[in-house]
């Protein structure tokens, strides 16, 4: 069969057509799963089942937050970052006489020491957040939380409590859950401490 030029230009047609067709019915579900997902979330059991502690407390004294030297090296502002958000976090419940970090003096009674170790974490720079997008991977932060009897010393609890955000929803807020994966933290080892820790009444 002889192919004119119009019977040409109609399979190229034809062809383009069935070709925008096949990407608009693949990619429909696609765009619908990536959506944006919650900035991070926590994988110690649910906070809110946690068993609360027996004693009460009037005061909680955060410890030196311990890392490896490589963890203060790569994220030099993660130490501190998570610090002031669990004690501000802690201080707007307005529940305990004092949430400070610890000053070294003699502890009240009732008072109750927060150690925390960041074990690992992950952060992708800025650069491959915006150049790799969900290919720079997820943030992460695993960290050893204890919880200690200042009166007696005893060590009431421990646990680890790790967190992880969404490769795609960092990329589609510019990183910015990853930038704030440290004070997440805080907030949610202070929710965990308010939660197993009942304040002095």
């Amino acid at each position: 069969m002889r192919i004119t030029p119009t019977l040409f230009k109609g399979i190229t047609l034809l062809t383009i057509i069935v070709a925008i067709w096949g990407c608009a019915s693949t990619q429909g579900p696609a765009a619908t799963e990536q959506k944006p997902e919650p900035a991070a979330s926590a994988t110690v059991h649910s906070v809110q089942q946690a068993k609360p502690l027996d004693a009460r407390f009037s005061d909680i004294l955060v410890n030196d937050i311990k890392a490896t030297d490589v963890i203060k090296t790569d994220y030099p502002a993660a130490l501190s970052d998570l610090e002031s958000s669990l004690i501000a976090h802690l201080r707007s419940k307005k529940a305990y006489a004092r949430v400070v970090h610890n000053p070294g003096a003699a502890p009240a009674q009732s008072a109750l020491l927060v150690n925390l170790t960041i074990t690992d974490m992950r952060i992708p720079s800025a650069g491959a957040r915006f150049w790799g997008g969900p290919l720079a991977g997820s943030s992460y932060m695993n960290i050893d939380l204890e919880l200690v009897d200042a009166a007696s010393g005893e060590s009431l609890r421990k646990e680890t409590i790790s967190s992880t955000n969404s490769a795609m929803a960092a990329s589609w807020n510019f990183g910015a859950s990853d930038r704030s994966l440290p004070s997440d933290m805080g907030v949610i080892i202070g929710e965990y401490i308010y939660t197993v820790a009942p304040a002095e009444k």
